[in-house]
């Protein structure tokens, strides 16, 4: 067993699994019900929770209870203390940087939704940068969630009522993928598709509208996802989305 607890909370879907075992033990249906992700992929993170020591498994006949060992997280915990102060003199830069982003969350509450509202700007015209959205062969290059993830694969039918499907590939060798079907093409300045995660993935059947407005040499892109059921679920999207359009930026801009 390999006591690493970085990498026990390197990803959301085993902060959450965390999160829900500080308030006691719990099975593991408990632990692991509606997080979105395909059986295989729980349990390669249950499997990289209990190998870090972060999390214990005790069987009771046909039952099994999972707890936090809150010992595995001293190093974890005593590094982020020692950063703190270093932290806190970088949180004006990091403000600036997410203004510069203009990563917003905006609530219906007429329909109850929830949407994702992204820009970015790029020094590269309108067409590289619908290309980028729909050349499987860019597409690879940039579309995953962490600097250090992977696209494994990416397919597009760019029609109406044709399908995006992209799959990512986490340092940890697990595989997410993600579809759509296109509802909107205009290139090189619009795009827009319904979303489809993998099996019960919240934000389901969402939709997501790309606009790209090109002015003196610089293209300016928002990306807007709407229909997320509640505030988690788009703060889960507004942090995918942003690791990926930061992988873009290094890919539009060399």
């Amino acid at each position: 067993m390999v006591n690493d607890p970085f990498r026990a909370v390197a990803h959301p879907i085993r902060r959450r699994m965390i999160e829900r075992l500080g308030n006691g033990p719990a099975t593991v249906g408990e632990v692991t019900s509606d997080l979105g992700v395909s059986k295989s992929a729980i349990t390669k993170h249950l499997k990289i929770l209990e190998d870090s020591g972060v999390v214990v498994r005790k069987v009771v006949g046909r039952t099994h209870r999972l707890a936090l060992n809150p010992a595995a997280l001293v190093d974890a915990v005593g590094w982020v203390d020692r950063q703190r102060a270093l932290w806190e003199r970088m949180f004006d830069t990091v403000e600036g940087y997410l203004a510069d982003k203009e990563q917003t969350t905006v609530t219906d509450t007429t329909t109850r939704s929830t949407a994702v509202r992204i820009e970015r700007t790029y020094r590269a015209s309108a067409d590289v940068l619908f290309d980028a959205w729909t050349n499987p062969e860019v597409i690879k290059k940039w579309w995953h969630a962490g600097p250090d993830w992977e696209t494994a694969e990416a397919a597009v039918d760019l029609r109406v009522g044709g399908r995006i499907r992209v799959v990512m590939r986490d340092t940890d060798g697990i595989e997410y993928t993600a579809t759509g079907v296109y509802t909107v093409i205009e290139r090189p300045s619009r795009l827009g598709w319904i979303w489809h995660g993998e099996d019960g993935e919240s934000g389901t059947g969402s939709r997501c509208d790309l606009e790209i407005v090109e002015h003196d040499g610089v293209t300016s892109v928002v990306l807007t996802h709407h229909g997320l059921p509640d505030q988690h679920s788009a703060a889960e999207f507004r942090e995918g989305w942003g690791l990926c359009l930061d992988n873009l930026d290094k890919v539009i801009t060399p």
